[in-house]
């Protein structure tokens, strides 16, 4: 079962509730050991069903949606951190050291969160240019100093730099970027209020109760104002380390548990963040291929009806050729067909007709004949030597607007 759901990129627990689904046996615990050491442990059969829903079996891991690279590089992290998870477990009751002299590139940070008074609330903040945008309680300060240390050196050690922008954390890789932050949860609870604020709120009352006797309404201010909010925000001193990213089936979110602590997720944070930037890459050259491809249709497109733009002007032209031809043999069968005592050089109208007719014939010999032709097709760049318009994958197909 651990197996196959490494490959199916689902937890072992999620793939045998699957077969449960389904009605499919799963060897129970102990199983295949029992096979190794030579037993032959009783098998489950496996039962038709009239139920036919059944009969498929859909996995829908989180990896499976990922590029096959990125989906690969995931289920290789997945067991790298299987396989180191006995001794982190041994590492997490550790106490964590304090870091004295913090990462560069975060040292302005641990300085805000060390030096800096809480507010009002018992917060924290490092905000502000240079500053990783972190804001915690002044219980957590500490905590992380020790994170965001422990973070940078973990990038440093991948070749990554981690950069404080003020309000986040960001870090590049040539021109793939990714944003992150640390935050403390926080809940909204009802307020409590103290016995000060009860005894305070108390006198407040009995004092308008006498105004109200002895009907002094002038020192009875009108409406209400509650003594106390309702509801406050509380921290929680749980931090979150977050992955500002669309980059679904990654993990991009890591929070403290009942047990687990961030200071002991930085290697899988790390590990999360470099598969988030391959991620990243991965879809920009995508999205960049499917720009070329785009860019180069239309290009194609262009040429394409620049072609048809071309033979038309040639067909065009052949028809008027076509058709001046046909006038020409028209006029000529005209003439032809006259008597042959008509005298065209005397002077009546008809002579002067002919004579007119004459001249066009003329003129349509001149525009149809081998000079001509031969400057149409010079001049006007129709029947180049070197077709700059050719596109050897002939004409591209119909557009649409999904194209792009």
């Amino acid at each position: 079962m651990s197996t196959l759901a490494i490959e199916f990129g689902i937890s072992d627990r999620g793939l045998a509730k699957v077969c449960g689904r389904h009605r499919i046996p799963v060897p129970p615990r102990g199983y295949w050991a029992k096979v190794a050491a030579g037993e032959r442990p009783k098998v489950p059969p496996f039962l038709e069903w009239k139920d036919r829903s059944l009969d498929q079996v859909i996995v829908r891991g989180a990896i499976s949606s990922l590029p096959d690279s990125i989906a690969e590089l995931a289920m290789k992290r997945k067991a790298e951190r299987q396989g180191r998870g006995t001794s982190e477990k041994e590492a997490s009751d550790v106490p964590l050291s304090m870091v004295t002299i913090p990462h560069p590139t975060v040292a302005k940070t641990a300085k805000a969160l060390r030096t800096k008074k809480p507010d009002s609330d018992g917060v924290v903040s490092a905000t502000g240019p240079g500053h990783c945008g972190v804001i915690v309680s002044s219980t957590c300060t500490e905590r992380a100093v020790v994170i965001l240390d422990g973070l940078a050196r973990g990038l440093e050690g991948s070749g990554l730099t981690l950069i404080p922008e003020g309000d986040k954390m960001s870090l590049k890789r040539g021109t793939d970027a990714v944003n992150f932050t640390l935050l403390e949860r926080t809940k909204r609870v009802k307020y409590v209020p103290s016995p000060e604020e009860i005894a305070r709120e108390d006198r407040r009352k009995e004092k308008q109760a006498r105004s109200w006797r002895r009907n002094d309404w002038d020192s009875s201010p009108f409406g209400y104002s509650p003594p106390w909010p309702e509801y406050v925000t509380e921290w929680t001193g749980e931090l979150v380390f977050a992955i500002d990213v669309w980059a679904d089936g990654l993990r991009k979110t890591w929070g403290d548990g009942k047990i687990q602590r961030i200071e002991r997720l930085l290697p899988d944070i790390v590990a999360g963040i470099e598969l988030v930037l391959e991620f990243i890459r991965v879809r920009r050259e995508e999205r960049e291929d499917r720009e070329r491809k785009w860019q180069e249709l239309q290009r194609r497109r262009k040429l394409a009806q620049a072609r048809k733009d071309r033979e038309e002007k040639r067909l065009a032209h052949l028809r008027h050729i076509i058709d001046l031809r046909r006038e020409a043999r028209d006029i000529r069968d005209w003439l032809a067909s006259l008597p042959h005592e008509i005298n065209p050089t005397e002077e009546s109208d008809l002579a002067r007709m002919i004579t007119w007719v004459g001249r066009r014939l003329a003129e349509i010999d001149r525009q149809t004949g081998i000079e001509a032709a031969q400057s149409f097709a010079g001049t006007n760049g129709l029947f180049p030597g070197v077709d700059e318009l050719h596109d050897p994958e002939g004409d591209p197909l119909p557009g649409s607007v999904w194209d792009h």
